[in-house]
């Protein structure tokens, strides 16, 4: 005999609103996966420099902490790249800068070329103020991960936000979440850099994490974002002949089992790397003489290989600054007839002496060149 209740329950769950995602930042992207849901595995891939860190970072870290301070929403981030002061340090450019239209990058905030300001200081006390209120929503794992850590790990997250009974037959452990409606997301940044057990190869140790995931998924309703290295010869004549320069999901290296046991796959491609001058339209590089400039490395395609639960193949172009690692939707080719407002960041008041430590309000927007 089948069970429909906890079907149905879940269908009015969706009527009251419930089952909405949370937005990642990116309206389009938002549109064919449903934002970001509950009990679903995400796999980002890109080469390096492609943006996949900085794509996680605002859409499944900073979004959901920025956009939803009333959700019961935690996160746990296994960062084998970023420090915990890094990964902060950029939360902090990401929310100064679209709180008071203030441009800080990680050097500009660590001071690398020049002293930071006062007034560019206070900005950073305010965002200080943010971090501070997000602070017990937000787990930083940045020590060496293999399997038995990063079961550890999630296991602890799980049983500090519900508890483990056995079921009424004896056969089966099930997971009872103190809040049902709480978003628990784990971020692997990234996978490629887990440190092998003893006797075990990479793949294998990735695999076993992947799997690890794929239970806690399906048990607890966690929710994962794996990051994963691309791996492949793009820059091979066949594959150029052939214009096969696009991702698909025999580039990713070292495993395809994070591609397999996910429910989602995107991939970040930036054809500047591949120095194409066009991309769907998109002008990437320019080398004439003309005013038109080219978008170069602002310009990033996110392709949505595989979407379990929605429409896969999608492609979607975006805008990408990644001096504070901030994304947007970019209008069609054909709607853009002056590609500088996409080429800088925009500052929304001018400069003026801060009073009193009082933030001053936002002023008509101008451009940053």
């Amino acid at each position: 005999m089948i069970n429909t209740n906890d079907l149905f329950d879940t269908i009015d769950s969706g009527r009251q609103g419930l089952n909405k995602g949370i937005s990642t930042g990116i309206e389009k992207l938002d549109e064919y996966i449903g934002g970001i849901q509950k009990g679903i595995y995400y796999l980002i891939f890109s080469g390096s420099g492609g943006g996949k860190s900085s794509l996680a970072l605002y859409s499944y870290i900073y979004r959901p902490l920025k956009d939803n301070p009333d959700k019961d929403i935690v996160l746990l981030y296994y960062s084998m790249e970023m420090s915990e002061k890094v990964l902060l340090t950029k939360l902090l450019g990401l929310y100064v800068y679209e709180e008071f239209g203030v441009v800080l990058s990680f050097k500009d905030i660590m001071s690398w070329q020049k002293p930071l300001s006062d007034e560019n200081y206070n900005y950073l006390l305010k965002g200080k103020e943010w971090l501070n209120s997000i602070s017990h929503k937000l787990i930083i794992y940045d020590k060496t991960l293999n399997r038995d850590s990063f079961y550890r790990q999630a296991m602890n997250l799980l049983e500090d936000n519900g508890n483990f009974i056995e079921s009424k037959d004896g056969l089966r452990t099930i997971y009872k979440p103190n809040n049902p409606n709480k978003l628990i997301i784990g971020v692997v940044d990234h996978i490629s850099l887990v440190v092998p057990k003893s006797g075990a190869t990479r793949k294998e140790e990735m695999d076993a994490i992947s799997s690890y995931a794929v239970r806690l998924r399906e048990k607890c309703g966690f929710t994962w974002v794996f990051l994963q290295q691309e791996n492949r010869n793009v820059s091979n004549m066949e594959r150029r002949k052939a214009e096969l320069l696009e991702p698909d999901s025999s580039d990713l290296k070292d495993s395809g089992c994070m591609y397999n046991d996910s429910n989602v796959c995107i991939s970040i491609f930036n054809p500047l790397q591949l120095k194409l001058k066009v991309h769907d339209r998109y002008k990437i590089i320019n080398e004439d003489d003309t005013n038109f400039h080219g978008l170069r490395d602002r310009y990033r395609a996110l392709f949505i290989i595989k979407n379990r639960e929605g429409e896969p193949n999608k492609k979607i172009p975006v805008n990408f600054f990644g001096e504070i690692g901030y994304w947007k939707t970019l209008p069609k080719a054909e709607e853009i007839t002056d590609y500088m407002p996409y080429l800088y960041l925009k500052e929304n008041f001018n400069k003026e002496e801060i009073k009193d430590e009082a933030i001053k309000p936002k002023k008509e927007i101008i451009y940053k060149f």
